[in-house]
């Protein structure tokens, strides 16, 4: 909850004042600052929605325990029950440890929560085929009673709509309040919307995996790329290929087993989130490979400058055939655990033909997986001189770090995910020794939020969306929520509402965001601060005035 609202509403009242909240000396009933949010201006949900969205000017107190769950739904009455606890311990979060809820007389005696699911499949899988779309709609059914109609193609439309319904719910001095009267029609714009996190570099445990999940669910993001293994190690306990553990993970308490991976898949699942796990090659595999006969190259080699973009260097040998069998095991190890089979990401992430050169003499091989999609990155194999050759446009998507090439791989027909390497590299400006890395400035929220490439590119229809990589390299589990939050948040509203960019869009969004951010923050995930506290209470005051004419 917010801790300065808390403080703040023994010294102050908030008046609303031309749709803004304006900090005034308390004189008869106070009214407080996250009161003042919700009924003044724009209701800050976050992402906002693309479609209706009506709210009335009405709230009401209620407690806990009047809430309950109506499923409607048979088919996927499991995970509507789960996703129901999720949005209930959210709303347990904003309650302060400390607080006793006393909504007084006039508190609901009932509030359901009605959910109905018309898809027929009775065990989802989150594709980018899938609906996400949702309805909600808050209102009196009589006295006393709220009722909360979210309708939905598909459990994860619905689970979104769950995710709305929550922020439309606030804690005001002793009580949680929530709004009696809103409809939302609300589906995203991209299908693919994703956060990489970067395992390989430092090791990430699975509570911060799961903290991280809970934010992209926060956010409507809907992917977790998770980059398991680099050339620094292989912390993925691999069934089909226990040697890579053995030889690649930092110690033995620094790994994942199948059971790990497979909890966070069905975590991820009940918030609307599907895990990508990449095993990154033929580049950035070292550590991990050594204990086969020259299945990596270049291994540690020195000066790596010249084998790799950074240290330690390791990069797979295409002329093994036991490298492709290897491969095979661990992927075929991957695709069982998270269920993922429309699409399948492979790495390609920075290939150095020098390695390749210096050990084997330019030889260059290529193995397909098969899957609807299989995901690259771009490197100099996706460059059109390799690509024509050995990449069929109907098969590999390309995840591209650069505009430029992003518009050269649309119009030679490939699908793409966007991961501009300058705005939504979310690692830029923390290098390490003394290595600055491939970009050099840390990307605000702002600067994440109003970047929006596919104005600019022909052929939208073939991006599928993008994802926002926090590489590993100074990332641990100490440092990841600041890091990562709010920004990731500004990037899944820029997915999910593609909102057209100006001055006042990013002074709407500023306000709603700090809104969110303190979500985060009560739901136990340490993001970043986005302003002083005064600011928070005096949030107008502290915007760039718009510039009039």
């Amino acid at each position: 909850p917010c801790a300065v609202c808390r403080v703040a509403d023994s010294l102050w009242t908030w008046a609303c004042e031309a749709q803004h909240c304006v900090r005034r000396e308390p004189r008869g009933d106070r009214i407080s600052l996250a009161t003042c949010r919700m009924m003044c201006g724009a209701v800050p949900l976050w992402p906002r929605p693309t479609g209706v969205a009506d709210f009335g000017l009405q709230s009401v107190p209620f407690r806990l325990l009047v809430l309950r769950l109506e499923v409607r739904s048979s088919q996927v009455r499991r995970l509507l029950e789960q996703a129901f606890d999720v949005f209930r311990g959210n709303l347990e979060s904003l309650v302060p440890d400390s607080s006793t809820e006393d909504p007084g007389g006039r508190s609901l005696s009932e509030f359901v929560v009605s959910v109905e699911v018309y898809s027929a499949d009775r065990d989802p899988l989150l594709t980018l085929g899938t609906n996400e779309s949702y309805l909600l709609v808050v209102r009196h059914t009589g006295a006393g009673k709220l009722r909360a109609d979210v309708r939905a193609q598909t459990f994860f439309g619905a689970r979104h709509g769950l995710e709305t319904l929550s922020q439309l719910v606030w804690w005001d001095d002793s009580t949680l309040r929530v709004l009696t009267s809103a409809h939302i029609r609300d589906a995203p714009s991209f299908p693919h919307r994703g956060v990489l996190l970067d395992t390989g570099r430092n090791f990430l445990p699975l509570r911060a995996l799961r903290a991280a999940v809970d934010g992209l669910a926060a956010s409507k993001l809907n992917a977790l790329h998770w980059h398991i293994s680099d050339s620094h190690s292989f912390p993925f306990d691999s069934p089909h290929v226990p040697s890579m553990v053995r030889h690649g993970a930092y110690s033995p308490d620094e790994t994942y087993s199948t059971r790990d991976v497979a909890d966070l898949v069905a975590y991820a699942r009940v918030r609307g989130v599907r895990i990508l796990v990449e095993v990154d090659a033929p580049a950035h595999a070292g550590n991990g490979w050594q204990w086969g006969r020259n299945l990596s190259l270049c291994l540690n080699r020195q000066p790596w400058n010249v084998f790799c973009e950074e240290p330690p260097c390791g990069q797979l040998n295409p002329d093994s055939e036991r490298v492709y069998s290897v491969l095979g095991n661990l992927y075929l190890d991957l695709v069982y655990l998270t269920n993922v089979t429309d699409m399948f990401h492979v790495g390609g992430d920075e290939v150095n033909l020098h390695c390749w050169a210096i050990e084997l003499g330019g030889q260059i091989a290529h193995q397909e997986l098969m899957a609807n999609a299989v995901v690259l990155w771009s490197s100099q194999i996706t460059s059109s001189h390799y690509a024509h050759m050995y990449l069929e446009p109907r098969v590999y998507v390309i995840q591209t770090w650069s505009a430029s090439s992003g518009q050269e791989l649309l119009q030679a027909g490939y699908r793409v995910i966007l991961s501009h390497r300058d705005v939504w590299n979310l690692g830029c400006g923390f290098g390490f020794g003394n290595i600055h890395g491939a970009c050099a400035a840390v990307a605000s929220w702002q600067t994440v939020y109003q970047h929006r490439p596919w104005s600019e590119l022909e052929l939208r229809a073939l991006v599928l969306g993008g994802e926002a990589c926090l590489w590993g390299e100074t990332v641990d589990e100490h440092s990841l929520d600041a890091r990562l939050w709010p920004r990731a948040s500004a990037f899944g509203e820029r997915m999910w509402t593609d909102p057209e960019g100006d001055d006042l869009t990013l002074r709407e969004a500023h306000g709603r965001l700090a809104v969110q951010r303190e979500r985060l923050v009560a739901r136990g995930i340490r993001a970043d601060a986005l302003w002083p506290q005064w600011c928070d209470q005096n949030p107008d005051d502290c915007l760039e005035p718009l510039e009039t004419s």
